[in-house]
């Protein structure tokens, strides 16, 4: 059950308590009310009452003592007055006790009768006459006020006893729903607490526990109420916070390591552009003497050390050549990616790569497959893009074993970007080797003859970065292959007026 319907339910019972309590307040006053009021019609009855039987004693005391019929009437007349007096009262009250207000009828009919007989006797006869009779009419109606003045008292003490017992009843009846009332709302109030203030305070800590940067965090679902649906969102919110955070740490710890490559190779390209203008000349001062040697070489008659200074001299050209080369590749890392971009077919660039890297002999016996897509076009410079080729190619060889090699190479548009995944079957790479791949002067060719510098993915990652694009490198371990994706923005007329 919801927060909402319980506390709907547990507000409608202390509602009714309320209601219960109004009701037995009003049923007890209206009670008591009723009681006191009857009382008081009875004590201005029982008052009229007496002053009645106040006139007919005295007007039973003139005819004992011989009074004239006349002054006795008069008693006898403000008797009856009374007793209309009386009559009329009772007609305007509330008949609430039926049986007693028979009984009164009934004394009040008699007495009116007796009384009625005594003042037409005395006004009929005259003084001579026995007055016994009269006297009896009036003893008669003297009894009738007694017996009337009997049952007022009664019911004037049970209405006094059912106003109390009223009273009492309804004080604890009120002190019962008042406690009742009280232990509920201290039950109404432990169990919002529970089910409110204690699931915000867990919320509140668990928040806090996200907010120092612990994701790992979640809230215990204990309830199928709208704090069990916030529990459940809430936890959702931490799992996507966590797998962000993961990846954000993922995404920085990738960029530290883009911007410390990028800084060496930084420093690789001062170092170069200073290193290469200093020793470049000297090579070709060596290189070209060397050159010009053999050449008058050839011109001697055969001497007995002319081979051995031949071999020599071509070991000094080709070193020479060599140095030029490493020197090339290091002024390439300094050349910034300012050179002229146009639309190149980079599709093109690998079937050309793939056509010229299948016909040199040391890479015979190795398959190479290409599959692009036509129209895979980029923004770049096309001597760049195809050193990347080409050092990716050559690297692809250079880790395969003869026979059972095989490269692929397979270019693809998508999401507006086109990539190019050099992929073998070779030595494969660990995760150390993954993340130092484009590292500069970081090798591990040892498994080929020729020991490389470590400098061809570095200047293939340099040149990537430079035409806006990005390279990876993925493995599944050592001896499982290696695949580089390199992915570049598709050439489009807008990029190319900018």
């Amino acid at each position: 059950m919801t927060i909402a319907k319980r506390m709907t339910l547990k507000i409608c019972a202390l509602v009714a308590a309320l209601v219960l309590v109004a009701v037995s307040a009003a049923w007890g006053l209206m009670a008591a009310q009723k009681s006191v009021r009857i009382a008081r019609d009875e004590y201005i009855e029982l008052r009229m009452i007496l002053n009645l039987e106040e006139h007919l004693m005295t007007a039973k005391g003139m005819i004992e003592s011989g009074a004239t019929p006349e002054s006795t009437n008069v008693e006898l007349s403000a008797a009856m007055g009374e007793l209309r007096e009386f009559l009329g009262f009772q007609d305007q009250q509330h008949r609430d006790i039926a049986p007693h207000e028979e009984e009164e009828d009934r004394y009040l009919l008699a007495l009116e009768a007796d009384v009625g007989k005594v003042s037409a006797f005395l006004t009929t006869q005259t003084s001579d006459v026995d007055i016994s009779e009269a006297i009896a009419n009036i003893e008669a109606a003297q009894a009738q006020l007694k017996h009337l003045a009997t049952e007022m008292d009664e019911t004037i003490a049970s209405s006094q006893f059912a106003s109390s017992r009223t009273l009492q009843i309804t004080l604890i009846v009120l002190a019962l729903v008042s406690c009742a009332m009280i232990v509920a709302t201290v039950f109404v109030n432990i169990a919002l607490y529970r089910s409110v203030v204690v699931p915000i305070r867990r919320l509140r800590d668990t928040v806090r526990t996200l907010a120092s940067g612990r994701f790992d965090k979640r809230l215990p679902l204990t309830h199928d109420d709208e704090f069990g649906q916030l529990t459940r969102d809430f936890n959702q919110m931490a799992v996507e916070l966590d797998d962000l955070y993961r990846d954000l740490e993922l995404r920085v710890r990738e960029k530290s390591r883009e911007l410390v490559r990028s800084e060496r190779l930084a420093g690789v390209g001062y170092l170069a552009a200073g290193v290469a203008h200093e020793i470049n000349n000297p090579l070709n001062i060596i290189s070209g003497h060397a050159e010009l040697t053999l050449r008058r070489m050839r011109k001697w008659t055969h001497e007995p050390d002319q081979e051995n200074i031949g071999q020599a001299l071509r070991i000094i050209r080709d070193e020479s050549f060599r140095c030029k080369g490493i020197i090339e590749k290091l002024l390439s890392l300094s050349s910034g990616g300012d050179a002229e971009r146009e639309c190149v077919p980079l599709d093109q660039i690998v079937d050309d790569v793939a056509t010229m890297l299948r016909s040199l002999k040391q890479y015979r016996g190795r398959k190479v497959t290409v599959r692009c897509t036509p129209g895979s076009d980029v923004l770049g410079n096309e001597t760049e893009l195809r050193q990347v080729v080409l050092n990716l190619t050559i690297n692809a060889l250079e880790a395969v074993e003869p026979d059972v090699g095989e490269v692929q190479l397979e270019g693809r548009r998508h999401n507006g970007t086109i990539e190019l995944v050099v992929s073998d079957n070779g030595y494969g790479m660990t995760d150390e080797t993954r993340e130092h791949v484009f590292d500069p002067f970081y090798t591990q060719r040892t498994a080929s003859k020729r020991r490389g510098l470590g400098l061809g993915l570095s200047i293939t990652h340099a040149i990537v970065e430079s035409h806006g694009g990005r390279i990876t490198a993925q493995s599944d371990g050592p001896n499982c292959g290696s695949r580089f994706t390199v992915k570049l923005p598709v050439f489009s007329e807008k990029a190319t007026e900018a």
